[in-house]
């Protein structure tokens, strides 16, 4: 049973590791539940009491499914039941992240952008604190929020041996991971790229304008790699106002948090 739990975890998540884009950019796509097809919506029935099971269609029962939880119905179940609970709660929340808004912004400079080959120092290392900083004093710069990547982990603090100088690329996803060590040099960050090393992937791009303002915003959808990575989902919405801009946190946004399965 055990095994199998890991195996449903897993492929909620890497389901949607095919890179693309949806063709509406406020209707994401999702991980069918069992078969892991890549849909935008997906039926699917779960415990509400001990005895009565009930069907929902996500996202549009997503508030049927709120209130379901609110009732307490996501604590029936079996394991892998209570964790298809947790996993149509994220999709639900994910989707209400997206469309919490419904002024279309007139400036789109992210949705033209590369993100699954996206270059590392054009993404905030850590939320809410600048490369700069980072480097000079990293105990100044803010924590990460709960549920976003934290580029900063994999800045290394040893200083890079000489002979493995040749080994340093561009900091960079390739076709949607991004798996190495960072290290500040003379010519900038540089990587080392290491297939073992702990990373990320990134799972999705969608774009919506999360917090209302007059710039289309882009949201990556990506799960931790690595020994000892827990199949977790993150995300990292991001913008910019014009093309001369480094993307950044769209300010007054209410970002949603995706915990862990429940055991």
């Amino acid at each position: 049973m055990s095994r199998f739990i890991a195996f449903l975890a897993a492929s909620l998540l890497l389901s949607l590791l095919s890179p693309a884009f949806a063709t509406d950019k406020v209707a994401p796509y999702f991980s069918a539940p069992y078969t892991g097809e890549k849909v935008q919506e997906y039926k699917i029935e779960l415990p509400v009491s001990r005895f009565e099971k009930e069907t929902f269609n996500i996202p549009a029962d997503c508030g049927k499914l709120n209130s379901r939880l609110l009732e307490g119905a996501g604590h029936w179940g079996n394991r892998v039941e209570r964790r298809l609970w947790m996993k149509a709660d994220d999709d639900c929340r994910y989707v209400n992240f997206l469309k919490k808004y419904s002024r279309k912004p007139s400036r789109d400079y992210v949705s033209s952008y590369d993100f699954y080959n996206a270059r590392i120092t054009d993404l905030p290392l850590r939320p809410g604190c600048d490369l700069d900083l980072l480097l000079r004093n990293p105990a100044a710069c803010p924590p990460p929020m709960p549920g976003m990547p934290n580029f900063s982990m994999f800045m290394s603090s040893t200083p890079m041996h000489q002979s493995r100088e040749e080994d340093l690329k561009d900091c960079r996803f390739e076709n949607g991971l991004f798996r190495g060590y960072i290290y500040h040099t003379g010519m900038g960050l540089r990587c080392i790229r290491d297939p073992k090393a702990p990373g990320y992937r990134i799972l999705s791009v969608d774009f919506a304008n999360v917090n209302g303002d007059d710039c289309q915003d882009a949201v990556l959808r990506l799960v931790p790699v690595g020994r000892g990575a827990r199949p977790s989902l993150l995300i990292l919405p991001l913008t910019r106002c014009s093309d001369d801009e480094k993307f950044f946190l769209p300010p007054g946004s209410d970002y949603p948090r995706f915990g862990p399965a429940p055991e």
